[in-house]
């Protein structure tokens, strides 16, 4: 009989399976913390398409009229009180975003392009009858084309498009 002899360390196999493992790993790690800059940037289009859903059926159900004011670094969503435009109290959701670092914005109505910085520009009307102000915003990263654009018409009606699928403006 043969006696049977203690095997130290890990086969090569072992090894090879452990290294695929760890390899799986910090891909899934580096995909959820990283993540893709243009995916963020849709995501970040496609809220802001929803909450400007949400205000106009705000707008709708408690006969106010609304505003979307956009500013060069985010937006804020306002309600007229005795002529002048105050922010939307109430809920988080209507709170005031800012984008990240790097994004840039650009609001165009009658296909003019709007001065954010100007006080009393860059502000989409919510009306209580469900219109609103027709609009195109463009979204994209500093020195590089637009992305996306979300375009919302008189009757409401918003569209987000990717800049590969529409022919949008550089």
């Amino acid at each position: 009989m043969y006696p049977l002899r203690r095997h130290s360390g890990f086969t090569l196999l072992e090894i090879l399976v452990v290294l695929v493992l760890l390899g799986i790993v910090l891909s899934v790690a580096v995909l959820s913390a990283g993540g893709d800059a243009g995916r963020q940037l849709e995501q970040e289009v496609r809220r802001m398409a929803e909450l400007i859903r949400l205000a106009q059926e705000e707008a709708v159900l408690n006969g106010n009229e609304l505003a979307i004011r956009f500013y060069p670094d985010g937006y804020a969503f306002e309600r007229l009180e005795d002529k002048d435009w105050l922010p939307l109290q109430g809920s988080n959701l209507f709170k005031r975003r800012q984008f990240d670092s790097g994004v840039k914005l650009e609001v165009r109505q009658d296909g003019v392009a709007v001065d954010l910085q100007e006080k009393d520009t860059g502000r989409i009307l919510l009306q209580s009858s469900g219109e609103m102000t027709p609009f195109e915003l463009f979204l994209g990263w500093y020195d590089e084309d637009p992305l996306f654009r979300l375009s919302g018409n008189a009757i409401g009606k918003l569209t987000v498009e990717n800049a590969r699928d529409a022919d949008l403006p550089g």
